[in-house]
């Protein structure tokens, strides 16, 4: 009496284990935590091989997350445990059943037969609405023929079925990327507007598409577009903080606008997020020289030539920070680097020619002045520099000309036209 009662409480044991482990991974079924039933299935596979219920359920969540080779072979299993059990058969035959229509549907495309392979597919969805590997193939289908927008929400069904199966999002983020590429087909020639069509039909596929919101943005600012470029800006840094590229328009942006507090803020974002980004730098930098906040300036320039060493825009800014610092030596040497850098910068030769002439080395200042103008004709900042030499070097009548030159821009004709009079005055 006593053994019989002895075993009739290990089944229970047992009974109570099996059911406990069931109802463990149904409820994780039907919340749809698949992957975390999945990995259930498996550790109580290990310690109950043969159990026929353990079996049924994993080809039950194989099948969900559209492993249909798996979802067979265990329902198989199922069957080889519980033979007698019919309703494992059945279900054993739909899984079979599948696998063989989308073979079938798969030879019609392959045989070249695109519509009624589309058509086979569909009839399948409305058998298996749930099937996500249906969508997707589907999907597959609609892409190759190049119709985007019916692939699209094939590939958003998928994924709605089976948010587990990764190629089901890189699908969609394939087409977006497609979308994107165009757009840099159309942005190279200068097609904006063709381009920001493409970049938004590219976010619509794929809305957290960082690289396509930041192209978007791109193409309004090169537009002329600020507002827009702003607001796709923000969109993307909220989707991603640690868009550097994002900070940094933004204070090109804000920088355009004449709110340089804002400017600098962003530029600052983008080097605290990348401490690499040598154009936030020089952005920076620049921007501070704008403030007059020279000694901040320099820091910035210096970095941003330190990560670029041919950064001849870097070195000349820099030139600029230590000519308004009244280091002159130093700024002859950056503005210098510069011209080695980028021997067309005009603008660095110019600059370097009025430091020259600040500090009375007038024979070389006019040499300067005239490598820029010898670039750029009629520069007038070089022009008034040659003739501020030339009038330095007892050359009254080259200083004139040059300033008569610098004279017809309306931005030097003031300073000019004083060093006319002065020329004219004997002074």
């Amino acid at each position: 009496m006593n053994r019989i009662y002895y075993l009739f409480i290990i089944f229970q044991i047992i009974y109570a284990e099996s059911t406990t482990y069931e109802d463990e991974i149904r409820e994780l079924i039907n919340n749809l935590n698949y992957l975390d039933a999945m990995s259930q299935i498996e550790s109580t596979i290990e310690k109950k091989p043969n159990s026929s219920q353990i079996y049924a359920l994993a080809s039950e969540v194989s099948l969900k997350l559209d492993r249909l080779e798996d979802s067979n072979k265990f329902m198989k299993l199922a069957i080889e445990n519980d033979p007698e059990n019919d309703a494992y058969r059945s279900e054993w035959e739909k899984i079979e059943q599948l696998n063989l229509s989308l073979k079938s549907a798969k030879k019609t495309f392959d045989s070249g037969y695109v519509d009624e392979s589309i058509n086979e597919y569909i009839e399948l969805i409305s058998n298996y609405p749930n099937q996500g590997i249906i969508h997707y193939t589907l999907g597959l289908i609609y892409k190759s023929i190049d119709d985007y927008n019916l692939a699209i929400n094939q590939y958003k069904l998928a994924v709605k079925s089976n948010p587990f199966e990764e190629k089901y999002k890189k699908a969609i983020l394939v087409i977006s990327q497609t979308m994107a590429k165009e757009g840099d087909t159309e942005y190279r020639r200068r097609e904006y507007q063709s381009a920001i069509n493409y970049y938004k039909q590219a976010i619509e596929y794929s809305p957290t598409y960082s690289v396509a919101l930041f192209k978007l943005a791109r193409t309004y600012y090169k537009a002329g577009d600020l507002v827009n470029a702003s607001i796709y800006l923000d969109k993307n840094i909220q989707i991603d903080y640690n868009q550097e590229q994002s900070h940094k328009m933004l204070g090109d942006i804000a920088r355009k606008n004449g709110n340089l507090e804002k400017a600098i803020d962003s530029y600052n974002n983008a080097v605290n997020i990348n401490n690499n980004y040598s154009k936030a730098y020089y952005s920076l930098g620049s921007t501070l020289i704008k403030k007059g906040d020279n000694e901040s300036a320099r820091l910035a320039l210096n970095t941003a030539t330190k990560l670029d060493s041919t950064y001849s825009k870097a070195f000349g800014a820099l030139g600029l920070v230590e000519q308004n610092l009244e280091n002159y030596e130093s700024a002859i040497l950056n503005y210098k680097k510069a011209v080695i850098i980028d021997p067309k910068g005009y603008d660095f030769y110019y600059r370097l020619a009025s430091v020259l002439n600040i500090t009375n080395d007038y024979e070389e200042a006019k040499i300067s002045a005239k490598e820029s103008i010898n670039i750029k004709r009629n520069y007038a900042p070089a022009f008034y520099e040659l003739g501020v030499a030339e009038k330095a070097l007892g050359n009254k009548v080259a200083a004139i000309s040059a300033f008569e030159k610098a004279q017809k821009d309306k931005n030097w004709r003031k300073l000019a036209t004083f060093e006319i009079d002065l020329l004219n005055k004997g002074l």
